[in-house]
């Protein structure tokens, strides 16, 4: 049976003083609401506000949104998050921020990888280290809780059929796939730009058209491995979240209509192996007006041919 994977965070936060440094105790201060808010004072380190959103994070959609604060005698204080099974004493992430100032509220920004967490429930924990590298062991919780909930995969839309292996001359993955979200579907504070084609990791991609190869570059917190190639009819196509090692051309080669070039991965900010495909008729970030299409209508028509 499957079990729903919920982040339900009970968040803690272990502060080190500086040397020297008395080490008194004091009530939590309080700090802004909203998500899942603890505060804990350590000798004189207070977090004063830990939430976490949103409520749902969903395969391919937007991440996950830390905000924190401490505020204390130290300038600044070397943070982690550590995500915990519940009951267990180990995390099973950790997510290193650095050092970070004191005294404001920051925002850490993570999107899970495919397999980074399994299935079951987490809590999340806020560890701050100051400069002198010693670490106390009393902590106080303060009320509150919030859920995070990763869900599972979506299963292939019934409406769309599996492909054969080998599909139209022109289609863009080289084996079996089905459609995921299109062109327009909502993300974390901006739309989908392209049309995402879900395949096994390790599928052949091959080039709609023959064209040339215009850029290549690496995205951690994006695109990961992508390629893009100015083909025959104008138009630049965009080859996103690529297995690592397997592009196979770089920038200037020329490419032929239906020539594999990179294969099917899940680089970048990504939660499962899929092509994101993008077309721009007027040139990829060529000027301010110019913006990408609807894959669809092309790929329908690549996927016949």
């Amino acid at each position: 049976m499957r079990r729903r994977l919920l982040l339900a965070p009970a968040l803690a936060l272990l502060a080190v003083p500086s040397p020297g440094l008395a080490q008194s105790g004091g009530a939590p201060t309080p700090g802004p609401t909203g998500g899942a808010g603890y505060g804990q004072t350590v000798g004189k380190l207070v977090a004063t506000r830990f939430t976490v959103s949103p409520g749902t994070l969903q395969p391919g959609g937007g991440p996950a949104t830390f905000r924190y604060r401490v505020d204390g005698p130290a300038s600044s204080v070397r943070v982690r998050i550590d995500l915990l099974p519940a009951g267990g004493r180990h995390a099973a992430k950790r997510l290193r921020l650095g050092y970070k100032r004191t005294g404001k509220t920051l925002r850490y920004v993570w999107t899970p990888a495919a397999g980074a967490l399994t299935p079951g429930d987490y809590v999340a924990r806020l560890v701050a280290v100051d400069r002198g590298g010693r670490t106390l062991r009393r902590s106080a919780r303060a009320s509150g809780k919030s859920a995070l909930a990763v869900a599972p995969p979506p299963a292939p839309p019934a409406s769309v059929p599996q492909a054969p292996v080998m599909i139209g001359a022109g289609f863009p993955v080289r084996g079996p796939y089905t459609l995921g979200d299109g062109f327009g579907a909502g993300r974390a504070g901006h739309t989908h730009r392209g049309q995402d084609i879900l395949a096994a990791e390790g599928t052949p991609v091959a080039s709609p058209r023959t064209a040339t190869v215009f850029w290549r570059a690496y995205q951690a917190e994006g695109a990961g491995h992508y390629v893009v190639v100015r083909a025959d009819d104008g138009r630049d196509l965009v080859f996103m979240h690529l297995k690592d090692g397997s592009i196979t051309v770089d920038k200037d080669d020329t490419v032929v209509a239906g020539q594999p070039f990179a294969q099917v991965g899940s680089t970048g900010s990504s939660t499962a192996p899929h092509l994101h495909l993008e077309i721009w008729p007027d040139g990829w970030f060529s000027s301010d007006a110019s913006l990408p299409i609807d894959p669809l209508p092309d790929l329908m028509a690549w996927a016949g041919s």
